[in-house]
């Protein structure tokens, strides 16, 4: 963590602080797993964006969130369902053109009316795309759907978004995928890279200074190196005057 500490110390240095957000994917229903992260962003007083899945989200998770000050809701897509030509080598889509646009807006469409009603005040309007991908025709159109916000993963070449959409992308994620079905934690030292990059590039003004830094964990599927580094990545943040977590309330706020 020191290199963390260190990039932190230079923020302060020069009278800024470093704004983070954290996101957690794949929010269904009530486990285990989900208590643990509740009550971690209690203790610590960490704000979390959990990207729920609408066509599988329901009451019961509504119910355990309900109590939970530090919950908000984002539209994980809404089936979370792979819609790309198998074997095409393209990766998994959900919010491709894989279909016909008008079925992908509607569903999408039909995801916020649920999700509206269903968790209204925690329930902020940004959509999170399964597996980080979203086609870029379909930008325009998430405006017009309700949309405010849209956090994705891009290193390099982000489609730009239309002017009233905010994006606020992931920068860390905390797991490594590549050996499914054994996910893993991807290390301390390469998480902390790709978090001290993102701020370091938004310090010298290599990077958009109003995007916070997002680190992305997955509850359902963490390992305990991967819960131990986040609670070490809160407690170390949490001490620096430097250092601040927004809620997605504070990137996405009501128009009201």
């Amino acid at each position: 963590m020191n290199a963390l500490l260190t990039e932190l110390d230079a923020w302060q240095s020069v009278g800024l602080t470093a704004e983070l957000w954290w996101r957690d994917d794949d929010a269904v229903e009530p486990t285990v797993e989900l208590d643990r992260l509740i009550r971690i962003s209690d203790r610590f007083g960490v704000p979390c964006g959990l990207a729920a899945i609408p066509a599988k989200a329901g009451e019961p998770l509504r119910k355990t969130i309900s109590d939970a000050a530090g919950i908000w809701i984002l539209q994980h897509g809404y089936a979370h369902t792979n819609h790309a030509t198998p074997g095409s080598g393209t990766g998994a889509w959900e919010l491709g053109l894989h279909r016909s646009q008008s079925i992908v807006l509607e569903e999408l469409r039909e995801g916020m009316r649920k999700f509206t009603q269903l968790y209204k005040g925690r329930f902020i309007p940004c959509l999170v795309p399964p597996w980080n991908r979203i086609d870029p025709e379909l930008l325009p159109y998430l405006p017009v759907l309700g949309f405010r916000g849209l956090s994705a993963s891009y290193k390099k070449d982000r489609p730009v978004p239309p002017d009233d959409l905010r994006v606020a992308d992931c920068h860390c994620d905390v797991l490594y995928w590549k050996d499914k079905p054994k996910v893993r934690f991807t290390g301390t030292e390469k998480s902390v890279q790709f978090i001290v990059e993102h701020l370091r590039n938004k310090r010298l003004s290599l990077a958009d200074a109003s995007e916070p830094t997002c680190v992305l964990t997955h509850h359902l599927v963490m390992d305990e190196d991967a819960w131990t580094f986040m609670e070490e990545l809160f407690s170390l943040t949490g001490d620096h005057p430097a250092a601040t977590w927004l809620s997605p309330a504070d990137i996405w706020p009501s128009k009201e």
